[in-house]
């Protein structure tokens, strides 16, 4: 138990009361550890060291999807020499970079204002969303920049766009379900294009099943029976007529973060979330012109893995 001794200091009472900051780091990180499902994004932790290195390119130390199940070679004789066999490396490099958000509040709004801290509260309720709307859009990003395509540039997607994505992974044994992240926009011209399919029109249920509003669901759970999740994201990125949306293995995208626990800011104050690579500071330079600022910096990097190891396709329709 706390002991306050007297006189009691503003100082002390902050400290041990929980208006340092304290309780918010730990409601940060459990809103953010209940939001993150990173089995259902597909998503892998990628593990590394950025301290001392110098450099916001992380070399990943944890090197997983070697490759399995590879065949031996007939040797020539009993006394033959084996050749040694490449593999390849799932990932091998993630580049971090700097991400913030920012909050100002007048001393005159905290005087008026009916709650204290009004401030840090919305801090708290924004922050956990803020930083997985950034690791979405990073994540929408690195699918724009997969090699290979399904679909048609400046055309409407349509079932069969979508029959071509299963196929890469019913080819490719040991791919998995994949992870499908599209644009709200393609979402509908695939429901559109359900209209012709001969097989849905026999079932009255099923076609409205497949037509019907999700209810504000942001997940389309197995599509049109075809065992596969979509999920609606206007994080998909558009290039010229296109939107560009896709599809990966499971793991075949990571993300890693850059710890904050050594970063020496100024003041009790600050909140150090260093699982999520993020920061939240209250500048004291800001309190001269009669506000208060509030910083919430996240160091974060997402990057894709190789296409030798995992399936990754891009599906491109029209806007």
């Amino acid at each position: 138990m706390a002991s306050i001794s007297p006189p009691a200091l503003a100082s002390a009472v902050n400290n041990e009361v929980g208006f340092a900051y304290t309780f918010a780091q730990i409601a940060i990180q459990r809103r953010l550890e209940d939001a993150l499902n990173v089995q259902a994004a597909g998503l892998v932790r990628l593990v590394g060291d950025a301290a001392g290195s110098g450099s916001d390119v992380i070399r990943v130390t944890n090197i997983g999807g070697v490759g399995y199940n590879l065949a031996m070679s007939a040797l020539a004789s009993e006394t033959a020499a084996i050749t040694p066999s490449p593999f390849d490396l799932g990932y091998s490099t993630v580049t971090i970079a700097d991400y913030g958000l920012a909050f100002e509040e007048s001393y005159k709004a905290q005087i008026l204002g009916r709650e204290p801290a009004a401030m840090l509260d919305a801090l708290v309720q924004t922050m956990p969303e803020s930083f997985l709307r950034t690791l979405r859009d990073l994540t929408a990003t690195t699918i724009a920049g997969f090699s290979t395509s399904v679909g048609s540039s400046g055309a409407a997607l349509e079932m069969d766009h979508l029959l071509d994505l299963l196929a890469a992974f019913r080819e490719n044994p040991g791919a998995g379900q994949p992870v499908v992240m599209l644009h709200p926009k393609q979402v509908s011209d695939l429901v559109d294009s359900i209209r012709s399919e001969t097989t849905l029109s026999l079932s009255v249920s099923e076609f409205g099943g497949v037509q019907g509003l999700q209810g504000g669901a942001q997940t389309i759970r197995n599509f049109a029976g075809l065992g596969i999740d979509i999920n609606m994201s206007t994080s998909v990125t558009t290039s010229g007529p296109d939107h560009v949306g896709g599809g990966y293995s499971a793991g075949g995208i990571g993300y890693a973060v850059g710890s904050t626990a050594g970063v020496r800011a100024r003041g009790i104050d600050a909140i150090r979330i260093p699982e999520f690579g993020t920061i939240v500071t209250f500048p004291s330079r800001s309190s001269t012109n009669g506000k208060e600022t509030a910083e919430a910096r996240s160091f974060l990097g997402v990057a894709a893995g190789s296409s030798d190891v995992f399936v990754q396709r891009k599906i491109l329709s029209a806007t």
